[in-house]
């Protein structure tokens, strides 16, 4: 970081400007999905923003300087999903993904073929019920 800070400040034939702990520390925390160009692009702009020696927290992107973090599952607002659900959709989407090869698909999940189509044909009979249908009658 005080590379760019330097080199940024020879770019504009300015003196260097230092970055305040807490900007150092969201800068360090912040994962940069667009790499040095992105960290380069927020230093500049917040050399910009900044009149002062010291760039403060201000003067960083939102982006950047907003923890985002996902709630924990249990304090999601909405139901949280069965295992079955949550079973039946990654195994919904590794056999598409494997182009609906059931063999390809069931080495990919670890799992014999045997019970892979086990699974499927349980899937396949809790999708085709409905609400609407009334419960099978045990005679």
């Amino acid at each position: 970081m005080k590379e760019f800070l330097g080199h940024i400040a020879g770019e504009r034939n300015e003196g260097t400007k230092t970055l305040a702990p807490d900007v150092e520390e969201v800068i360090m925390a912040y994962d940069w999905p667009g790499n040095v160009r992105e960290l380069e692009n927020a230093l500049e702009r917040a050399v910009t923003l900044t009149k002062g020696d010291v760039i403060p927290r201000s003067a960083i992107p939102d982006r950047i300087s907003e923890r985002k973090t996902e709630p924990l599952v249990a304090e999601r607002p909405h139901q949280n999903p069965s295992l079955d659900v949550i079973e039946q959709a990654y195994i919904t989407w590794v056999l598409q993904s494997e182009g609906g090869n059931k063999t390809r698909a069931a080495e990919v999940l670890g799992i014999d073929p045997s019970t892979l189509y086990r699974k499927l044909s349980r899937y396949d009979g809790s999708e085709k019920k409905s609400d609407s249908e009334p419960p099978p009658r045990a005679e």
